[in-house]
């Protein structure tokens, strides 16, 4: 019965070659589309899940009154062994300090490496908590207990020594920032799993007490919090999230009790699986941007959705043909096939569509992964073995469920009625003729929602890309001096910098007006009805801050050159929130900021520090020129081989000044262009599934024409015998289903509106939905679909009315 029912299918499937294509390369895109999808969202979902236990692991964060976003990844150094005395259920805790340093190999050649950045300052309770590193050479009791020892995992191992077997890794030595003298005391196997947690360099805490690292890493107090302090607990398999978040205020009261910061500090915990999601909880500063879930879910429902339109493809275009097929389903009733035998014949069909285009989207799929290669991890592979199951998934889904209609409606004719052909005259049939219109319906419905979306995203990207952001960020570079060198380098570069006729001008400052890095301390000022406290975000720059950012000054004075903070100037936020009713009105004013008295002297305008997701926050300036390590340049030209060799120039100087350490520069364009990677990602993908779904509805709706145009040819004839003109045929044939499109905008319209308000709430600024977006989506679609259907409807239109008469 089986190579019965393949013969069979072969042979339909070949007789009907246009439709067949049609149904395999619609279906064979909905597969790639789905499959490229799935991959991606299962390599962001399977971060940090490959540690032991990785449910019972979690990160204590802390979170500041009126702090950006209020969380800081960090935690106060004390907080580790306070949790280890007094916290219950807890099985270990860690503690550790990110850190960067440029790397020499010690011994005759002193290879140098350069900069490396995922380098941490831990103890042996790190692999209490993450135990699932295997161990090459050394034990993780012993590695890291005493000063100078550092763990390296294998590839890093192998970069600074070259391929040798483990145990001759052991007692080698390599120096860290020059002058730190580390000896090579175990080896671990790299991750074999994708996880946040990508450290290279395990320098023992023991080293922090013998060595000059213990002026910045020293203290073990409660007042410090730095986003590169991290403490992470793993507790024991009976205690649950919620058993540790009750204790959670223990350490609050003790912060409050010890810290000598005015600021309230909640603690929060935070599940190692949630790291990968969250805006700022990566590791490092520098770690990738973090996978968004709200996006995950959506490509999730794209894809299904892109799956389901090319079964709808199917569905339609397999019910459409039941007029063809009746009279052979009437002589295999009559020659005895039960209905069963028939939904077997007709899945099997389905089912070998269904292979096919599984077999064709393995390439489109390789394609896929290539074209979206710029922003898809390099950690996506796609192996046939390992999403086997998915694949045999679809498969069932697509070759059976979306068949398993069709069939059942061919073989429900009644024999005397098919080989009549009057199959269609008994009211079954025809639910089946309004449930294609209804499946055209849906297809429209959702390629115009992303029509709408595609409209709605790229206006939106590019209106946050050329909004004024209160400052001058063209043909801008900055780049950070060591903060571990001493200030006279400084003095070396700029005089440096100044005899460079390349350079149009420079200021000093510690970061751009907008960067990823942030700063923020509670403001006060005292007034008539009581003390105004006002979380305040601050910028510190040199007196040509102002004027090389062209940050407008509306009142009072530019800073003096300081070397210390002595005065201020603050935005119209900050001017709002103290009360104050003109800019005049706080020059002269005096406000505690970071336990200082400090005059106001100036009101700048507002300014963006932030993306556009964010509102302006209330800002001060200060002046404090020995703390200044951010170089700010504008170059006279910002042609491509002018611009490159200028930068040329300033990389020579640095190496002039700073030999040991490699030049690195950011343009502030693109600082500020990568604060929305996320939308730019957003917008290609919703194009091109637009391109996809718009694509794939395409084919069905041009199948179905070319079904319709070739079941009324003999209408067609009459008509242009009676003198029907071809623009009078081609609207006969084409106008259901520009109605079908028409009525798939109107519901399309309320759901993308929706949608669209509900994306666009993520930004302070954004565009209002305008009414041409959807004029320019109804006539794009109204467009597409009487461009799709022309292709068939102007050739039955031209045909010689004799032909058409003669058609059987």
């Amino acid at each position: 019965m089986l190579k019965h029912c393949l013969t069979v299918s072969f042979r339909n499937l070949w007789r009907n070659k246009f439709h067949s294509a049609i149904n395999i390369f619609g279906l064979a895109i909905g597969i790639s589309a789905c499959l490229v999808i799935f991959l991606l969202v299962r390599f962001e979902l399977s971060y940090n899940k490959g540690f032991t236990g990785y449910e019972h692991i979690y990160r204590i964060h802390s979170s500041f009154s009126g702090l950006f976003s209020g969380l800081n990844r960090g935690a106060p150094t004390a907080t580790a062994p306070y949790i280890k005395e007094n916290f219950k259920g807890i099985e270990a805790v860690t503690h550790f300090h990110t850190y960067s340093a440029t790397v020499k190999a010690a011994g005759g050649n002193q290879q140098d490496f350069g900069k490396q950045d995922k380098l941490a300052l831990t103890s042996p309770d790190y692999f209490k908590v993450f135990d699932s590193y295997q161990w090459l050479a050394g034990s993780p009791e012993q590695s890291l207990s005493q000063p100078h020892q550092v763990v390296l995992t294998n590839d890093k191992a192998k970069l600074y020594f070259g391929d040798l077997p483990a145990d001759q890794y052991l007692n080698k030595e390599l120096f860290y920032r020059d002058s730190l003298r580390l000896t090579v005391s175990g080896v671990v196997a790299k991750l074999p799993f994708n996880t946040d947690l990508e450290i290279t360099d395990f320098i023992s805490f023991a080293t922090i007490e013998s060595s000059w690292l213990k002026r910045s890493y020293g203290r073990v107090d409660w007042s410090s919090v730095n986003s590169s302090s991290q403490v992470f607990i793993k507790a024991d398999a009976n205690t649950t999230f919620a058993d540790i978040e009750a204790q959670l205020p223990l350490l609050a009261a003790r912060y409050k009790e010890k810290s000598t910061w005015d600021a309230e500090n909640k603690f929060n915990l935070q599940p190692l699986a949630d790291l990968h999601y969250n805006a700022g909880s990566g590791i490092f500063d520098f770690s990738r941007e973090p996978a968004h879930m709200p996006t995950l879910t959506t490509l999730s429902i794209v894809a299904i959705l892109l799956l389901l339109i090319g079964c709808i493809n199917f569905i339609n275009l397999e019910t459409a043909q039941a007029v063809r097929r009746a009279k052979e389903v009437g002589v295999r009733k009559v020659m005895g096939s039960d209905r069963i035998r028939l939904v077997v014949q007709f899945i099997s069909e389905s089912t070998l569509i269904a292979l096919f285009s599984l077999l064709l989207a393995l390439p489109f799929t390789e394609a896929g992964l290539l074209f979206f290669s710029e922003f898809i991890p390099a950690g996506v592979i796609f192996s046939i073995i390992e999403v086997l199951p998915f694949l045999v998934g679809i498969l069932v889904v697509v070759g059976i469920l979306a068949g398993a209609y069709p069939a059942f409606v061919l073989s429900s004719f009644l024999p005397a009625l098919a080989l009549k052909n009057t199959a269609f005259a008994n009211s079954s049939q025809s639910r089946s003729a309004y449930l294609r219109k209804a499946l055209i319906v849906f297809q429209f419905t959702f390629a115009q929602i992303l029509i709408i979306g595609t409209l709605v995203v790229g206006w939106q990207i590019r209106y946050i890309l050329n909004k004024d952001l209160g400052f001058s960020k063209e043909a801008v570079i900055y780049f950070d001096t060591p903060w571990w060198e001493k200030s006279e380098k400084i003095e070396l570069l700029k005089n440096e910098i100044r005899t460079l006729s390349d350079v149009k001008d420079f200021s000093m400052s510690d970061a751009p007006p907008s960067a990823n890095g942030w700063s923020s301390s509670t403001l006060e000022h005292k007034n008539k009805t009581g003390v105004s406290k006002v979380n305040t975000f601050r910028k510190n720059g040199d007196t040509t801050y102002l004027d090389f950012y062209n940050i407008k000054l509306v009142a009072g004075r530019n800073l003096l050159e300081s070397d210390t903070v002595k005065e201020l100037l603050i935005n119209e936020t900050l001017l709002k929130n103290l009360g104050f009713d003109s800019p005049e009105q706080a020059i002269g004013e005096v406000v505690s900021f970071n336990n200082a008295q400090l005059p106001i002297v100036g009101v700048v305008k507002d300014f963006h520090i932030q993306s556009m997701h964010n509102a302006i926050e209330p800002v001060v300036l200060g002046c404090e020129n020995k703390n200044f390590n951010c170089f700010n340049l504008r170059f006279h030209t910002t042609a491509g081989e002018d611009l490159k060799a200028s930068i040329t120039k300033i990389e020579a100087a640095w190496k002039k000044i700073y030999p040991d350490t490699p030049f690195a520069y950011t343009f502030l364009d693109d600082t500020i262009k990568n604060f929305y990677q996320s939308e730019q990602r957003i917008s290609k993908l919703i194009n091109t599934a637009t391109l996809f779904a718009i694509f794939i509805s395409c084919l069905g709706l041009f199948g179905l024409a070319s079904y319709s145009t070739t079941q009324r040819t003999k209408e067609i004839g009459i008509r242009k015998v009676m003198g029907a003109s071809v623009r009078q045929i081609m609207w006969l044939l084409s106008s259901e289903f520009l109605v079908f499109v028409l009525i798939a905008f109107v519901l399309a319209v309320p759901a993308a509106i929706w949608v669209s308000n509900l994306w666009l709430k993520g930004y302070a600024y954004h565009i209002n939905l305008s009414i041409w977006m959807f004029i320019v989506t109804a006539l794009a679609a109204m467009a597409i679909a009487f461009s799709t259907i022309s292709l068939k409807t102007i050739r039955a239109a031209q045909r010689n009315p004799v032909e058409s008469l003669r058609h059987e």
